[in-house]
């Protein structure tokens, strides 16, 4: 039985274009991890050759998941990445999962304005809320994801969802219909 197609997304934004990954793009998001080694240190894990492979073929045989090359709309640079579930952990919801922008690029409001790019396109899909988690150690992560307009959830949510709460941060964000 043949794995239907993962679908292709294309989001444009005033500077950017978000376009999902498919097998065979791992040298662009690469790249990017390259680009942007201290992404896997504020994430808790170790620098990964094959983080981008990984990364795609995960998107490519999990229905809802997509990762995603953010794109300078003028020069076509890849200058980040954004990767999410959509209707996960249930419809009407999305999970943030990736959000990086390389070094040479930062302070210029492009995570800024990919997400919200992303959170348009998820709106249209009929998402309602948008999660991301993270592990609580991480400190330097909180006030970048306050920054973005997510809210901590309380540690009573995370047991509704299975999660055990002190090791994960978890933060969701209405989004606007």
């Amino acid at each position: 039985m043949n794995e239907p197609e993962p679908q292709t997304v294309a989001i444009q934004s005033p500077r950017l274009r978000v376009e999902s990954l498919r097998p065979g793009d791992e040298a662009r998001l690469q790249a990017v991890f390259a680009a942007a080694p201290d992404w896997f240190l504020a994430t808790g894990r170790p620098a990964d050759p094959n983080a981008a492979a990984l990364e795609i073929a995960g998107s490519a045989t999990d229905p809802g998941r997509a990762i995603a090359v953010v794109s300078l709309a003028e020069t076509g640079e890849d200058v980040g990445a954004i990767g999410w579930w959509l209707h996960r952990p249930e419809a009407g919801m999305a999970l943030l999962g990736t959000l990086v922008i390389t070094r040479a690029h930062r302070e210029q409001g492009l995570a800024r304005e990919a997400l919200d790019a992303l959170e348009a396109w998820l709106g249209e899909m009929g998402v309602t809320e948008l999660r991301t988690a993270f592990p609580r150690r991480i400190l330097p992560l909180h006030p970048l994801v306050k920054a973005l307009g997510f809210t901590e959830m309380s540690i009573a949510e995370h047991q509704k969802l299975g999660l055990q709460g002190a090791g994960t941060s978890l933060w969701q964000k209405r989004l606007e219909g």
